[in-house]
């Protein structure tokens, strides 16, 4: 069930861009357009005139939630961690806390990459973006702690975060799942700081 409060003074778009949290809790094909105009109690000439077609909300959803995402993160991180390696530590203490919602149904960026089944398809493009956007992040956290070469570091931090993601569809206990994600990738990053200071004096 999507959790979306309607009050009066919502307009069209942001009626329907509520319900399409619809998209994530049961999937894409899986919701109609008529099951979310109905959620948005909005007429179907709002869809065509604001979003075009469902494919076009389904794209501003994506787009919303992605820059939703990295806001939350970014604001996250920053309120809990004060040091490079305390930042890429904190990824995984906030996807601890999005884990054990009971309305989670994993990444919504990953599940529309298995969902659309095709690298090519234009809702993929803009998982891929949020997914480089992580990886990015940790990259840089990498830079400030004083790794030079962040990858493939970076790279298998991120995949940690997806193992993360599809663990907690899968299991119950999600807060060990978040833990377990973070003590690797301290293990991880603790090795690639040692070995970069190890072969330093040899340079």
């Amino acid at each position: 069930m999507a959790s979306t409060v309607k009050t009066k003074d919502q307009g069209p778009r942001q009626r329907l861009m509520a319900a399409a949290d619809l998209f994530y809790s049961e999937g894409i094909r899986a919701v109609g357009i008529n099951r979310v105009l109905e959620e948005a109690q909005a007429p179907i000439m709002s869809l065509y005139r604001i979003f075009g077609s469902k494919e076009g909300l389904v794209e501003e959803f994506l787009l919303d939630k992605d820059k939703r995402v990295r806001v939350m993160f970014e604001r996250e991180i920053e309120r809990m961690a004060t040091t490079p390696k305390e930042r890429v530590l904190a990824m995984f203490d906030v996807l601890g806390q999005l884990i054990v919602k009971a309305d989670y149904r994993g990444c919504t960026f990953i599940n529309v990459a298995v969902e659309m089944a095709d690298p090519d398809h234009p809702f993929v493009g803009i998982a891929v973006a949020h997914k480089d956007f992580v990886r990015e992040a940790f990259s840089r956290y990498l830079t400030e702690a004083g790794l030079r070469e962040t990858e493939p570091l970076a790279t298998q931090l991120l995949m940690l975060v997806d193992g993360v993601f599809v663990s907690a569809q899968m299991r119950s206990d999600n807060e060990q799942t978040a833990r377990q994600g973070r003590m690797a990738a301290e293990v991880l990053m603790d090795a690639a700081l040692a070995a970069e200071s190890a072969g330093s004096p040899g340079e």
